[in-house]
């Protein structure tokens, strides 16, 4: 949504609401890095924060405000103060990764908002394209290795939160919204794996394809309020499984596409073969799940419903049955429009 052009001294009608008072610093900081501001957009997509795109003269900037309610998820309660642990992790990741992450150029802290710079080149999401087309190979290759760069980088550091506050996370948001949502009892057992594997670090745990950009030959993530002490296998299955149901309608990229993606990742710790690796394919079929059931967290179809229904159906089934592989996972999607 896009509001028309304003002036300074004419506030954008929804930051404006949502900043109140702090909307002038926020502009200000805003005017540092893009001229006097003439538009304000509304970005879509996101379920925490609210998400504006102003531009000035000079280029546009983004400014992310949290409130006492989910963005798109206004029946869900949240407190504001924890984008504070948003900025740190974002603070971290541009230092330690700067092309990957955006800048946090000012923080305001008493109106929950921060402004980044813009690392949509082309003002898109990777979402958007894959909604238009499939992945390219380059851009497969170029993810695997991204997010293989950002664990190996990550390996070692402490956690974001305070006391066990990253263990209440990760049981809460990233297992309770996601994985145990389904209410299967394979996926409260692949939760109780990933938190026995040794290796446990900081990971993104929202690697959505609506916080990616992968335009002008680069990767970048956006979106690290779900940033947590957890397993990085989380976060690549998490990221396989939105590969996966981007390309529902698209068999024949689908086995070729996820193994460039998965051959160009490698996670810390010893090797994994993903091929035979059950714990990922569990993941990736609960997050598809997660996905396609939509019980708490919206997300906009990425297939016709007959063909969405019986993907789901199927990953159902192969949980029910047992191990399973990536493989498995793969062919059970590819035989949705094949079959």
């Amino acid at each position: 949504m896009t509001a028309p052009p304003t002036a300074e001294d004419t506030p954008p009608t929804g930051l404006g609401a949502l900043l109140g008072p702090h909307l002038r610093p926020a502009l200000a900081a805003c005017r540092l890095n893009t001229g006097r501001p003439t538009r304000v957009e509304a970005c879509t997509g996101g379920n925490v924060s609210h998400v504006f795109r102003v531009t000035g003269d000079r280029g546009s900037v983004i400014v992310k405000v949290r409130s006492h309610r989910f963005a798109g998820l206004a029946h869900i309660a949240t407190d504001p103060a924890l984008i504070a642990v948003e900025h740190r992790a974002l603070t971290l990741h541009h230092r330690l990764m700067p092309d990957l992450f955006p800048k946090v150029l000012a923080f305001l802290p008493a109106a929950h908002a921060m402004v980044m710079t813009d690392v949509f080149p082309d003002g898109r999401s990777w979402r958007e394209h894959l909604d238009q087309r499939p992945v390219t190979a380059d851009e497969c290759t170029r993810l695997g290795a991204a997010l293989s760069r950002i664990h190996h980088t990550t390996t070692g550091l402490p956690p974001l939160r305070d006391g066990d506050g990253d263990d209440r996370f990760r049981a809460e948001h990233a297992y309770g919204y996601s994985l145990r949502t389904a209410g299967h009892r394979a996926l409260d057992d692949a939760c109780r794996q990933l938190d026995a594997l040794p290796a446990q670090q900081l990971i993104l745990g929202d690697t959505c394809p609506k916080n990616l950009s992968l335009a002008a030959g680069r990767a970048a993530f956006v979106d690290l309020d779900n940033v947590h002490t957890g397993a990085p296998l989380f976060d690549l299955g998490y990221l396989l499984a939105h590969l996966v149901l981007h390309h529902i309608t698209r068999p024949e990229h689908l086995r070729p596409l996820a193994t460039l993606f998965l051959d160009a990742y490698r996670l810390p710790g010893p090797p994994r073969p993903w091929r035979s690796d059950g714990l990922l394919a569990t993941i990736a079929a609960g997050i598809l799940l997660y996905r396609l059931e939509a019980r708490t967290v919206p997300y906009p179809p990425a297939a016709p419903p007959g063909a969405a229904d019986l993907l789901r159906r199927r990953v159902r089934h192969l949980l029910d049955t047992g191990a399973i592989t990536v493989p498995d996972v793969l062919d059970a999607a590819a035989g949705v429009v094949t079959g």
